[in-house]
């Protein structure tokens, strides 16, 4: 993927949602895989991940998410190239790659839906840990901080998102490692690995399917 120089937002006008990105305006690729890592280690893939270990042995859900990933990655990576190379947006890109105006419109809606659903989601499970971190403000009132933060950092655009994801996935990646370490200081590791899956039965191609989904 070819560099470019950041600009600043004020510079760069907006995120260009329904035009081709000039070169000046487009960014560096570490601050896109930055951010793209941030959105993927999100509550999605922890729910995933107790999903497989409920369901599979510890062999099997390996198995799932690396067919699932070199799946995903596959499209994934076809799909990156595109909008690289032409500097379009995912709404406006499939409207010239054979979805169409209507086409491109009901993607844009589903997309939509599925970001505000997650949004939702999120936000509850982000107000939950900071009543029960700090306690203060009933919850609905801390699902209202909460939510008006990240909106705030996203009207600003892609840059103020950059440096938010600067320092959140960093300490992101810190604490989930600081977690995981003492949770299985707990467990014996090849018990795990042994142990057979608490929940029902999930074949493994489902669970390839819910990872490349």
């Amino acid at each position: 993927m070819t560099t470019t120089t950041e600009v600043p937002a004020e510079q760069a006008g907006d995120d260009y949602p329904l035009e081709r990105v000039p070169e000046r305006a487009r960014y560096w690729w570490v601050t896109v895989a930055v951010q793209r890592f941030g959105q993927m280690s999100s509550l999605a893939q922890f729910l995933l991940g107790a999903t497989l270990g409920f369901g599979m042995s510890f062999g099997q859900s390996v198995l799932a998410i690396t067919l699932g990933a070199v799946i995903l990655e596959v499209v994934a990576i076809a799909v990156g190239i595109a909008g690289m190379r032409e500097g379009l947006s995912t709404s406006v890109l499939a409207r010239w790659s054979g979805f169409g105006v209507h086409g491109s419109a009901l993607l844009s809606l589903v997309i939509a839906g599925s970001a505000t659903g997650w949004f939702g989601i999120q936000n509850q499970v982000f107000a939950q840990g900071l009543r029960n971190l700090i306690g203060g403000p009933p919850l609905w009132a801390w699902a209202l901080i909460a939510g008006a933060v990240v909106t705030v950092i996203v009207i600003y655009g892609f840059a103020t998102m950059s440096w938010t994801a600067y320092v959140t996935v960093p300490a992101f990646i810190v604490l989930v490692a600081w977690s995981v370490t003492v949770e299985l200081s707990r467990h014996s590791l090849s018990a795990l690995v042994r142990s057979a899956p608490p929940g029902p039965h999930l074949s493994l191609a489902a669970g390839t399917t819910i990872v490349a989904g």
